[in-house]
């Protein structure tokens, strides 16, 4: 349904509007509603949330009355936030929360040792980056991070792109002095 048959159904008899809206998305927003509360909801609480998400679909619509286009995007917008304050109110008040998801998995030690040091070096590579200063730093940035080739790089820095060449060039040197200070060990073409 889209808003401009929703706004003439509207005008025309509001409840019959209400009630056509409410049976054309109700298994969507049930769906919505389940996915967020089923760790931690009863049936009547997710039932009192999908309640919750046409009563604020309806006083938001009735108020404001200017959307375009489909009410889907609308309605799964307000039905995601009503769950997520739902599912917010529920594991407040019973002390637990449930992890029985399926799509959580807890990860192994090795892992998340292996992401905390690639997170270091990221952090470490960027302070170091940027303490080359200007324009080493946005030169190096803009070829590794965004993969722009010397020309790019030296229109959007207003540079000839041999200087840029040149630039970067000494840029990496300095670069892998300043990790080798911090030590670590960075081969040739390596960042």
């Amino acid at each position: 349904m889209t808003d401009n048959e929703y706004r003439k159904m509207y005008d025309m008899n509001p409840r019959n509007a209400q009630t056509a809206l409410f049976d054309e998305y109700l298994s969507y927003v049930y769906a919505i509603v389940y996915n967020k509360l089923r760790s931690c909801g009863s049936r009547e609480d997710i039932e009192e949330c999908v309640g919750d998400v046409f009563s604020s679909v309806f006083i938001s619509y009735d108020s404001n009355g200017s959307f375009n286009g489909d009410l889907r995007g609308l309605i799964g917008t307000i039905a995601k936030r009503t769950a997520i304050q739902m599912y917010r109110k529920l594991v407040r008040h019973s002390g637990t929360v449930n992890i029985e998801n399926d799509e959580v998995e807890i990860a192994d030690t090795e892992c998340i040792e292996e992401n905390a040091e690639r997170s270091i070096m990221k952090n470490t590579l960027l302070r170091l980056i940027n303490s080359l200063g200007q324009p080493d730093s946005d030169i190096i940035i803009q070829k590794y991070y965004y993969n722009m080739n010397s020309k790019e790089i030296a229109d959007k820095l207003s540079m000839h792109p041999t200087s840029v060449r040149m630039r970067c060039s000494r840029a990496l040197k300095k670069l892998k002095k300043l990790l080798a200070e911090e030590g670590y060990d960075m081969k040739e073409g390596n960042i």
